[in-house]
C-alpha cells in the first residue's frame, strides 16, 4: 500500500482535536512507523525492557506520555521514538493519526502513523527497550489475525484483542490500535 492511499484513511494530523480528560487521565502518543521492507512496508515494534515497573516485556509501539515541553502529541511520539529506538526524526513523514484510544490504565493515547522514507538501523535504549523488530504491513491488515479474550481484574471484565506472530504475543492497546488500522483500511 502506498502512503498517498494510506493517508486517505487517516485523520488529518494538522487539525487534531484533543479529548476531554478526566482527573486521573494523561495524554500519551505512540508512533506506528512504516519502514521499507523486503516485500513492502513493515511496522516497527519494541519489546519493553524486563526492568520496567509497568508493562515489562510487553510488545508496544515507541511512545510515551505527553510532556509540557512537547509541542503536540505528534512531537511526543517522535521524541519518544528517538529516545527509545534511535529514530532519525527528519526521515519520517507523518501521514496522519487514528482516533484517540482510552486505556484502563488512565492514558488517552494518540496513535500517530509515520513513514520512514529510507531504511534506518535502530538502536534500542537498553533501559527501556529489550528488542526492536518489524512485521509486514500485509500480515497486520488481515482482520482474521486478531482474536479477542476477556481479562478480569479487580472485579471488572474487559475485552481485549491479541495475536501471535513468530513467538511474539501482541495484545491490549497495541493489538487494538492495529486492528483499528486494519478495519479502517478495509473500508
Amino acid at each position: 500500500m502506498d502512503t498517498a492511499r494510506l493517508k486517505t484513511y487517516l485523520l488529518d494530523h494538522d487539525s487534531l482535536d484533543y479529548p476531554a480528560l478526566e482527573a486521573e487521565q494523561k495524554l500519551a502518543a505512540v508512533l506506528i512507523l512504516l519502514t521499507p521492507g523486503a516485500d513492502g512496508p513493515e511496522l516497527i515494534f519494541t519489546k519493553r525492557s524486563q526492568e520496567l515497573s509497568s508493562h515489562a516485556g510487553q510488545i508496544s509501539f515507541p511512545g510515551g506520555t505527553v510532556e509540557v515541553a512537547d509541542i503536540s502529541p505528534i512531537h511526543t511520539a517522535l521524541r519518544e521514538s528517538e529516545e527509545e529506538i534511535g529514530l532519525k526524526q527528519d526521515n519520517v513523514e507523518i501521514l496522519g493519526t487514528l482516533d484517540w484510544h482510552t486505556l484502563p490504565t488512565g492514558f488517552v493515547v494518540l496513535p500517530v502513523i509515520g513513514s520512514l522514507n529510507q531504511k534506518q538501523k535502530f538502536a534500542a535504549a537498553p533501559e527501556e527497550v529489550d528488542e526492536i523488530f518489524s512485521i509486514p504491513l500485509t500480515t497486520l491488515l488481515d482482520i482474521s489475525l486478531y482474536k479477542s479474550d476477556i481479562l478480569s481484574r479487580n472485579g471488572i471484565k474487559r475485552r481485549f484483542y491479541f495475536f501471535e506472530f513468530k513467538g511474539y504475543y501482541i495484545w491490549g492497546a497495541t493489538a487494538g490500535m492495529l486492528r483499528s488500522l486494519a478495519l479502517k483500511l478495509s473500508e
